[in-house]
């Protein structure tokens, strides 16, 4: 403490004293912003015993308000005492809880001490914990009521800030609260619960056990009276709640007495049901493994329990009897319900909310036991959709939804038990949504909404076949005029939407016009939620009214046209609206358009004139106002819809133009033009130019494009996209209508956008460039000046691939096509192999270059292709030429032999064998005789496979001449040699070309002994071919490889174990193909070779159940109770596998178990996606613990598994977390060495922030903060210097990645 603090503190101790009281309050008060400064410090230990002695005693002030503030004043003292006169304070204010004679002085004292445990810094806790349990345990056997009390509120705080482990005596604790459970009053039973609870949690296990027997015993003692029942169920509940799995040991014993208890409660005492469900609630909730035995009895009293209603008898009606008549008896039972009823008189509703949160809870923790569950499950909450209490009815839809969000996995799991089960009741939950679709409360109808959406996502087409029993109260809910009836219409239209996208057109079209109605109106609704919502529904409309534009509207569907119009058109033209529900307007305009524009004809002009007249477009000559109130009453149709919309057509067919949306399109000319709408209007523009009807954009064409063209100079990326995807389809529709200068400067802002930059964007910039080519000619010299040279020079990226090289192919030829000068094809020819055969040309480089070469020369036909194989292999031959001008030759030749026959060439074989043997150039080889071999296949395969036997003790060789044989495999089995056949010349005898069999069965069988024998090889590399080669050919002939492979298993070479094992996994394919029938039969034999000798062949396993799971998880599903524990086996680090090499001045260790336990936890990632309900959570969690505490590697790999799980399961993550602090803690305090390089500093950073988002997934979870552990981790490491700032970059970069997901949806 400064000079000017002392001689502040003692004039303000000086007032304090003062007999004034307005003087002592602003002594106080001063006192208390003196001590509140970061700077104070007390300068001696006398003046901090004065001070600390003056505030106790301001605590017994006369004045109510100077005694307030000292309460203030104590929170901020306490945290400058040392831990000597902190424990004085403390016990001085306990001293005065238990002694003081009046009872506003004794709450004066339990103030204090709330504020001092309250404020207290958690580092001195130990102090205070030590000075004030003894005397609040002497407390709890006082005879004052009140101090009892305030002695378990003081001890229900220091619990509850898990300062348990502090505790001096945990068991003198313990046995003074639990005769707090008998006691009469019953504020008291409720925080000693609390205290118990929060206690339990740092409790040794033996005391635990004590603790949880003691509670146990009186349960089971006979004569208890019901409160006191309540009271012991209660601590049930709550130290199973606060202790997790733990508790897990007791269920045997705790799950009968809870349900002993449910069944045996006194009629009316529905206070002890509901606590004996929210325990079994809590047993399922934290101790998931050890419910899972208890479940036999906890379901079957929960479904009983949701059905409890003793003051009504309607739980046995008959659903079939209810169908005639059933809606008019339950609204009159509904209201002789609310008058004869009422909270106050009825509480059975508690039971059966507590029911259904337990019911829903199971649903969600056990996913593997769905189709046991389902069964007994999905009956009983269907029928209880007609429950009589708001909150109960929602909390049965929400583990409804839930019950339907489990059927989804399984079924995208391809697993078809679950679905088949909801399948057979779909007629039954439609009856019965459709009857609470009429229920008055609009939370009724949300919540059955809510159902339906779940229901669409999960069985769409069952839903779709029963949408005629839900229009009645889809209409209703769409003309709720009620407070909360938007709630229901948004839900309703979203409904609408999904179901209609997920239905043919067709489902709907009998419902269109009693829909239209209410969804055109919706879509005039001032709530722009509601509005934009029918706006999408309006979308969908369109394709129900027009599912093909090559056949005309039905007579059905014409009248809803011109309405339709009349509501969208509305919204597009008004101004003053959210940007939602404008970009809503514009899509489904844009879709109305292009699907209905030849229908709409004339009415589009005429109802379009007036939404510009109320549109903020630019004024007209005068007499605007008179005009707009005039069309304003006059212009609206008022005649037979059916009518209006004939009469358009009849215009429109007149005319011949095909539309009449001139209107419109000046109205999204508009909407362009603003920064808000522009990306939507782009898209809608885009939308109605790729209409197969011949819509007239010949109004705004020139005012479009030179909009269009200033986007590409923007920096928004998906406004560059949109906008070239919209020029080219309008180009390819009115290119010869686009003028010249318009078109060539559109092209010039184009070719900027082409650069390895942003391959998306090349790809559409070369697109435009070539619709342009295709549909105006004379644009081709400005694509040749501006383009053509972004081109070329694209050809020589090393990143240039896919869609945009895809994109280059077309461009060239289009290029050629056109005829341009300096773009013939022997100019772009040459080019191109000046461009693949610079000097620093990449090997990607040249390959595009190829594949480009050999397209243009392709298209120019045989006798070009011939005489530039000549040439090539000129080259090749030309001992002056360089390796990379070779190179080049060999992959043109490669690419043209795929599309081209090259039979006519006695000398290429050798040619190509020969090259093999330069090192420099074998790579290229390869490819250019493997694509040769795919492209010629009966010429070359023979020849190829001649070669592989002969070079079979030549490994560098050998793997060159498999690589070429992968080509040709691979190539057929994805059909490419099928489809460049047709450009082939040769004979029947499968010469060249492909136009034979693509693979005889002899050629198969062939290629499949030579594959098993080349399977030996030692090299990994040759391994690694023959196994991609062996899946290849499986999906050829499945039949003939899987069993091959099968009986290779018990080889004794582990190499070709190795391959066999690793060629199944190039089987599985991510669409449905043949061989998905015969995999099952083989797979449990490849996945038992985890627990093979060789570790290669562990590893191989691994990734096949990796790869199956993550493509068709449906195939191995019912293995996995035999495959996991192999699995996990393999995350075990086997120190039999580390190796020490001796590198002279120091020993490094090697791990060769390493990449194979990396493998095992990336399985296990994939399993954790495709199939967590078929994995034992507590077993998962137990393997990933040791990869927390494995090699950096290994960490990467698990930190986001554990981040994964704590969002899928946080029950059983939390139950796990005391364990998981210890692998966390050492990651985080892990120290780099001194003399670390930058590369091991970047890594142990990365390492961190890895470990920190696990941290803070955990930290998300609903209990994590009753983990002392946990607790005590986060407080005392993760938010202390230096990882409380990167942890709270870690929370910031998730809550904007939230934030962005959520504006997205």
């Amino acid at each position: 403490m400064t000079s000017v603090s002392s001689v502040t503190l003692s004039l303000i101790l000086e007032k304090i004293a003062s007999r004034d009281k307005d003087f002592r309050y602003m002594a106080t008060s001063d006192l208390s912003n003196e001590l509140a400064k970061d700077t104070f410090r007390f300068d001696s230990q006398a003046s901090e015993k004065q001070v600390s002695d003056v505030v106790l005693t301001q605590l017994e002030d006369p004045s109510v308000d100077i005694s307030g503030l000292a309460v203030k004043c104590l929170g901020v003292l306490v945290n400058k005492n040392r831990p000597e006169q902190l424990h004085e304070v403390v016990c001085a204010l306990c001293d005065r809880l238990l002694t003081s004679k009046t009872e506003q002085l004794r709450d004066l004292a339990t103030q204090g001490l709330k504020t001092v445990v309250a404020e207290l810094s958690s580092k001195k806790a130990d102090t205070l914990v030590a000075a004030a349990t003894p005397k609040l345990i002497e407390g709890l056997k006082a005879q004052p009521a009140d101090v009892v009390s305030s002695s378990l509120d003081i001890l229900a705080e220091l619990t509850a800030r898990r300062y348990g482990t502090l505790l001096p005596d945990q068991e003198g604790l313990k046995r003074a609260l639990l005769p707090e459970l008998d006691e009469s009053r019953a504020g008291v039973r409720k925080r000693a619960i609390q205290c118990l609870a929060s206690l339990a949690t740092s409790l040794p296990p033996a005391s635990l056990d004590d603790l949880c027997t003691a509670v146990f015993a009186r349960l089971e003692s006979k004569g208890l009276k019901q409160e006191t029942a309540r009271t012991y169920i209660q601590a049930v509940g709550g130290v199973s709640k606060s202790v997790g799995h733990k508790f897990g040991q007791h269920l045997p014993r705790a799950v009968p007495l809870c349900i002993r208890y449910l069944r045996s409660a006194a009629e009316g005492d529905d206070e002890l049901r509901e606590y004996c469900l929210q325990a079994l609630e809590s047993f399922v909730l934290r101790s998931p493994q050890q419910a899972r035995s208890q479940l036999g009895d906890i379901l079957p009293v929960c479904l009983e329990f949701l059905r409890f209603d003793p003051n009504y008898a309607d739980d046995d009606m008959d659903d079939e009897g209810e169908e005639e008549g059933g809606e008019d008896m339950e609204e009159d039972e509904e209201a002789s319900e609310e008058e004869e009823w009422s909270d106050d008189e009825d509480t059975s509703w508690k039971v059966r909310r507590a029911a259904a949160k337990t019911v829903a809870s199971i649903i969600s923790h056990f996913p593997d036991l769905l189709t046991e569950v389902y069964p007994k499950v999905a009956p009983v909450l269907v029928q209880r959709f007609r429950e009589r209490e708001e909150t109960v009815k929602q909390d049965v839809f929400q583990a409804y939804v839930d019950l339907l969000r489990q059927v989804g996995l399984a079924a995208r799991r391809s697993d078809g038990a679950a679905t088949g089960l909801l399948r057979a009741d779909i007629p039954l939950v439609m009856r019965a949504v459709a009857r609470q679709l009429k229920h008055k409360s609009a939370k009724t109808r949300v919540g059955v909404f809510r159902v339906l959406l779940e229901l669409v996502g999960v069985a769409p087409d069952a839903v779709g076949e029963h949408v005629g029993e839900l229009i009645p109260g889809i209409q209703a809910a769409l003309q709720d005029t009620s407070s909360a009836g938007s709630s229901s219409k948004i839900q309703a239209l979203q409904f609408l939407n999904s179901a209609m996208a997920a239905n043919a057109p067709a489902t709907f079209q009998p419902s269109a016009a009693a829909l239209s109605k209410s969804v055109y109106a919706a879509a005039g609704e001032r709530y722009y939620k509601v509005a934009a919502e029918a706006l999408r529904v309006c979308e969908q409309l369109v394709r129900v009214i027009r599912p093909d534009t090559a056949v005309p509207v039905g007579p059905a569907m014409q009248p809803l046209v011109l309405p339709l119009y009349t509501a969208v058109m509305a919204r597009l033209a008004a101004q003053d609206q959210d940007q939602e529900l404008k970009e809503c307007a514009i899509s489904c305009m844009a879709a109305a358009v292009a699907a209905l524009g030849d229908v709409l004809g004339a009415d589009v002009a005429q109802v379009g004139a007036l939404a510009d007249e109320f549109a903020e477009l630019p004024p007209r000559s005068g007499g605007a106002t008179g005009r707009r109130q005039k069309r304003a009453k006059t212009a609206h149709p008022q005649a037979d819809a059916a009518g209006a919309a004939g009469a358009a057509a009849e215009a429109t067919a007149g005319r011949g133009d095909g539309g009449g949306g001139a209107e419109v399109l000046r109205v999204l000319l508009d909407r362009l033009k603003n920064d808000i709408t522009r990306l939507t209007a782009v898209k809608a523009l885009a939308t109605i130019a790729s209409s197969p009807l011949n819509i007239d954009l010949s109004s705004v064409l020139a005012p479009a494009l030179t909009e269009l063209t200033g986007f590409l100079r923007k920096s928004n990326r998906q406004l560059r996209q949109a906008s070239l995807a919209a020029l080219a389809a309008i180009v390819s529709k009115d290119g010869s209508r686009v003028e010249a200068g318009v078109l060539q400067s559109a092209l010039e802002e184009a070719s900027a956008l082409v650069n390895d930059g942003d391959l998306l964007v090349t790809a559409l910039s070369l697109s435009f460039a070539t619709a342009a080519l295709r549909e105006q000619p004379a644009c081709a010299p400005a694509v040749v000046n501006r383009v053509l040279p972004q081109a070329i020079a694209l050809v020589k990226s090393p990143l240039l691939q896919g869609a945009a090289l895809e994109a280059l192919q077309s461009f060239f030829q289009a290029l050629v096509g056109s005829g341009a000068a300096g773009a013939s094809a022997e100019t772009l020819l040459a080019q191109l192999a000046a461009a693949g055969t610079e000097a620093d040309a990449s090997k990607s480089a040249q390959h595009a270059a190829a594949q480009c070469f050999a397209v243009l020369s392709a298209a120019a036909g045989q006798a070009d292709v011939n005489a530039t194989v000549q040439r090539l292999l000129a080259t090749l031959e030309d001992a002056g030429k360089d390796d990379n001008t070779k190179r080049f030759a060999l992959l043109c030749i490669g690419e043209l032999g795929r599309r081209a026959d090259l039979t006519a060439f006695p000398a290429l074989p050798n040619a190509l064998t020969a090259a093999l043997g330069s090192e420099l150039i074998a790579e290229s080889a390869s490819m250019a005789l493997g694509g040769v071999a795919a492209g010629n296949l009966g010429a070359y395969l023979p020849l190829l496979l001649q070669h592989v036997h002969a070079q079979a003790k030549t490994p560098k060789q050998l793997y060159q001449l498999l690589k070429a044989l992968n080509e040709v495999i691979t190539s057929i089995a994805l059909g490419a040699a099928s489809g460049s056949s047709s450009s082939g010349g040769g004979d029947g005898g499968g010469g060249g070309g492909g136009s034979g069999p693509l693979m005889s069965d002899s050629q198969q069988g062939e290629v499949l002994k030579l594959l098993l024998g080349a399977a030996e090889a030692s090299e990994e590399e040759c391994r690694a071919v023959v196994a991609e080669c062996l899946g290849s050919l499986a999906l050829l002939n499945a039949a003939l490889v899987l069993p091959a492979l099968q009986s290779q298993l018990k080889s004794a070479s582990g190499e070709t174990r190795t391959a066999v094992v690793a060629g199944v996994r190039h089987c599985f394919q991510d669409t449905p193909h043949p061989v998905d029938a015969l995999l099952p039969g083989v797979l449990p034999d490849f996945l038992a070779s985890m627990g093979d000798e060789d570790r290669h062949v562990r590893r191989a396993a691994v990734q096949v159940l990796s790869t199956a799971a993550h493509t068709k998880p449906g195939l191995v599903v019912e293995h996995l109770p035999a495959a996991l524990p192999l699995l996990y086996a393999q995350t075990v680090v086997n120190k039999e596998l580390i190796r020490t090499v001796d590198l002279g001045p120091f020993k490094h260790q090697i791990d060769d178990g390493l990449e194979l336990r990396k493998a095992a936890y990336e399985c296990m990632d994939e399993l954790l996606d495709r199939c967590y309900d078929r994995v034992d959570a507590a077993a998962f969690i137990q393997h990933l613990e040791s990869g927390l505490r494995d090699h950096y590697d290994v960490k990467m790999v698990a930190h986001p598994i554990l981040t994964k799980l704590a969002a899928i399961a946080p029950g059983q993550v939390t139950s796990a977390l005391d364990r998981l602090v210890e692998p966390l803690q050492a990651t985080l305090q892990a120290k780099v060495k001194t003399d670390a390089v930058k590369q091991e500093v970047d890594r142990n950073e990365d390492m961190l922030r890895s470990c920190l988002r696990a941290v803070d997934a955990l930290a998300k979870l609903p209990s994590a903060q009753q983990v002392p552990l946990f607790k005590q981790f986060l407080d005392g490491v993760v938010l202390q210097a230096p990882l409380k700032d990167k942890y709270q970059a870690i929370r910031d970069e998730r809550r904007e990645l939230e934030g962005a997901d959520a504006g997205e949806v």
